[in-house]
């Protein structure tokens, strides 16, 4: 499982809950992230603790000077 490859403990993402369903992922309460709807903000835990707090991302993806 490429979880435990990267040791990762789960997958966020903002999308549509209604079609990430059929892949496992579940409506959080827990996590947030500044700007997004918490009905679309969506997570897949990878072993048996779900994820929560505040989602960022890495500096990589940030924009600007």
């Amino acid at each position: 499982m490429a979880g435990k490859k990267t040791r990762a403990h789960g997958c966020v993402l903002v999308g549509d809950p209604a079609f990430y369903r059929r892949f496992g992922f579940q409506n959080n309460p827990a996590l947030r992230m500044e700007g997004v709807p918490p009905e679309v903000l969506i997570c897949l835990p990878m072993d048996d603790r779900m994820p929560e707090g505040k989602v960022t991302h890495h500096l990589a993806f940030h924009v600007g000077p």
